[in-house]
Formats: structure tokens, C-alpha cells, sequence
């Protein structure tokens, strides 16, 4: 089904919407006179700083030398891969740098920056959460156990699958289930820390002259109005989530420390408890809980949505190339550049007449096996740049198609 321009946060919580408009950038600017791009790095550290030294965009001690360019990270820079951490660190120190020489960082989303400040952490492992964590991690981990039994007690009569028993066996599972340093983690990607911070400031669909740069793809059948407005939406409806986290939490309806996953399958608890007991449901209570368990209908977790939409890379591309040419068309663009997809561990593919750059190589090797690669866009060149290879010009796309 295709979502509707209206998500539900956006009905519930306007107001965030128009602060997350008003944020977002305007579609189409001038185009910098050089933009390298990169795509999913998943904690490739050592791979990621040599593909921006190949480019010229940072020197032996990773400092910045771009001068004017544009560096843009599409998205997924965590999550796999143990020096996650080591390359959030660069790419805020590199957005810190580049303006000084009158360049740019710009970091996307990806699916992974979001389901990460959203408490979807099946992709974080134990190597990750260890460099988070502080000298007192183990103090925290059991008084963070000691509260999480402390909130199951407000809800021992409710029923509630997701409870475990308390036996040292449940205890050992639970301390299995969350390793040293994630509650280090889960703070530092909340609202208030310092990477979720960072995170939430990022945009969605970045547009840079006559080329869009998204983290999935632009799916030509989604309903959106402009770069713009579709970078609005996702980021409120994750100013929309942070809201509804809180509401819960402050309700004693979610413990802080919860997944993703196992938030959403208590609340959908409570609120079957809820309506059994057959007392009058209160709309403030439970209006919280049914925008969580519906969130993967919002935008920013869709399949259709800019964050996940595969279809610029996979399956035929006959039935979409004429919406497509349309799309970029009506948003006076020649060409888009997507990651998410791995559709080739050696090369920078194009798609849709040379309309769609596939960035994604699969740089991390324990998990893709993948080439580390880059594209880089200067005076109407398009060019590849590998990490074990020689640089390689690409076909331009076709000029702007004109409307009817």
C-alpha cells in the first residue's frame, strides 16, 4: 500500500512538523564545484579514511584538505562493523573542519542512524557497545537491571508475555541481552547525547544543483511535493518519536532502556490488558501507544520511504523508468545517488538510462566482502574511486528532461 502524504505523527503533532519543515533545506541550490560521495561505511574506519584520502579530501592525519568541496555521507555509517564509534567521531570532526576552508560535510540518514535513535539496536554488537562504555559500565548495567524490575512490577498483573521470570537464569539472559556499555550507548543516542544529537540534525534527501542524494532511493510513486518537503516529513516524524518515547516513559508504559522491538510488543500488551479490563480508555494514555506500534507505517521506516525504497536498485527497471525521468523532471534534477542496496561488491553501477548512481560496494568486508568506493561529481565528470584500484570515469546522465 502506498502511504499517504499525511503520516500519523503529521496529524497528531503538527507543530513538530513545522519545525521540521522550517529546518529543512530548500530543494535545489547551486551545485558545488566538486562533491565526492560516499555510501554505507558500517564502522569501516581504516576503509573510509582511505577512500578520503584517495579523494583528496583529508591528509595523513585525517585532517581536512578539500578546500571547497562537498563531502556527502549517504547514510548507514554505524552498526556492524567494531569502529562504528571511530567513525561517527571523523565525520563530526570533519563537519567541524571543512566550513574553515569553505567546504562541506553533509551526513545523511540512513535506515541504520535511525532505527539507532529509535532503540532498534539488532545490529549493534557487543565489540560496538564496548567502546562505549564508561569505567563504572558494570555499576550502571546492574542498577539499570535493579529499575528495569522495579518497572515490571507496576505491570506484574497485566499479563505480559515479554515478562521473564526472576531466576538467576532469567538474570543471566538479561545480562546476555544487554552487554557492557549499552546503557552508554542508548544515552548517547537519545535526544539529550551527544551522537543523537547530531543524528537528528541530519537531513533525509539532500539536493545539490541538478543531483538529489538519498540514503535508499526516491520511490516516483510517493507522494511529495519537493526535496524539501520529503526531508520535513522524516524529520518530524522523528521529532514525532521522541515525543511519543517520552510520553510513554513519563507513563510508566515504557522502560527507558527498552528496544525498539520489545517496547512495541508491551505496549500492544498493555493495550489488549487494557481494553479487557473494560474501564473507559483514556485517549492521552493510550494515544501514545498505538502511534508506537504503528510506526512502520511512518515514512522514515517505510519500504516506500526515501530511507528504505529499493526499487532505483533492484528488479526491472522498464515499468519505472518513465516515472522516474518524471520525478527528476519535476524536481529539475538530471540524476540521483542512493546507497542501502548492494547490488555490485566491484564497481559503481548506474541504472535508468545512467539517471541513478548505485554507490553501495559493500565496503565492510566481514560483512559484505565488498570494494570500498567513492563517486566523484566535478565540471560534468563522474568518476569512481576505489580503495585498491585506479580511478574510473562513468557515464553522465542525460540533461534535464523537460516537463509536458
Amino acid at each position: 500500500m502506498m502511504r499517504s502524504r499525511d503520516s500519523v505523527p503529521r496529524q497528531v503533532l503538527p507543530v513538530l512538523l513545522l519545525v521540521a519543515l522550517a529546518l529543512s533545506v530548500a530543494a535545489a541550490g547551486q551545485a558545488p564545484s566538486r562533491i565526492v560521495a560516499i555510501a554505507d561505511v558500517h564502522g569501516a574506519y581504516g576503509e573510509l579514511t582511505t577512500l578520503l584520502q584517495r579523494t583528496n579530501l583529508v591528509d595523513a592525519n585525517r585532517r581536512w584538505i578539500g578546500g571547497s568541496a562537498t563531502f556527502v555521507q549517504t547514510g548507514d555509517v554505524l552498526d556492524r562493523g567494531a569502529q562504528s564509534r571511530e567513525c561517527l567521531d571523523l565525520m563530526m570532526e570533519l563537519e567541524r573542519q571543512a566550513p574553515r576552508q569553505g567546504g562541506a560535510v553533509v551526513p545523511l540518514l540512513g535506515n541504520h542512524e535511525v532505527m539507532n535513535v529509535m532503540g532498534d539496536v539488532r545490529y549493534v554488537t557487543k565489540e560496538i557497545y564496548r567502546t562505549f562504555a564508561t569505567a563504572d559500565a558494570e555499576k550502571k548495567r546492574e542498577q539499570a537491571y535493579t529499575n528495569y524490575l522495579k518497572f515490571l512490577d507496576r505491570h506484574k498483573d497485566h499479563a505480559h508475555a515479554t515478562v521473564p521470570p526472576r531466576d538467576a537464569a532469567a538474570r543471566t539472559a538479561w545480562m546476555e541481552a544487554h552487554p557492557t556499555g549499552l546503557v552508554e550507548y542508548r544515552e548517547a543516542f537519545g535526544p539529550r547525547g551527544t551522537y543523537g544529537k547530531w543524528i537528528r540534525a541530519h537531513r533525509a534527501v539532500f539536493q545539490a544543483g541538478d543531483g538529489i542524494f538519498v540514503h535508499g532511493g526516491l520511490n516516483p510513486a510517493l507522494d511529495f511535493a519537493s526535496v524539501g518537503d520529503l526531508d520535513g516529513r522524516v524529520r518530524a516524524e522523528l521529532a514525532a518519536f521522541d515525543v511519543i518515547w517520552q510520553a510513554l516513559i513519563d507513563q510508566k508504559l515504557v522502560w527507558r532502556y527498552m528496544t525498539l522491538k520489545e517496547a512495541v510488543e508491551f505496549v500492544g500488551e498493555e493495550v489488549t490488558w487494557l481494553r479487557g479490563t473494560g474501564k473507559p480508555l483514556k485517549a492521552e494514555a493510550v494515544k501514545p501507544m498505538l502511534l508506537l506500534g504503528d510506526y512502520r507505517t511512518w515514512l522514515s521506516a517505510s519500504a516506500d520511504g526515501p530511507l528504505w525504497f529499493r526499487g532505483l536498485a533492484q528488479g526491472d527497471q522498464a515499468p519505472l523508468l518513465a516515472g522516474v525521468t518524471a520525478m527528476l523532471a519535476r524536481l529539475q534534477a538530471r540524476f540521483i545517488v542512493v546507497g542501502h542496496s548492494v547490488e555490485s561488491k566491484i564497481a559503481i553501477t548506474t541504472r535508468f538510462e545512467n539517471r541513478v548512481f548505485l554507490l553501495d560496494t559493500g565496503m565492510l568486508a566481514a560483512s559484505f566482502k565488498g570494494r570500498p568506493s567513492a563517486l566523484e561529481i566535478q565540471d560534468g565528470r563522474f568518476t569512481a574511486h576505489y580503495a585498491d584500484g585506479d580511478p574510473v570515469a562513468l557515464p553522465s546522465p542525460p540533461g534535464v528532461a523537460k516537463m509536458p
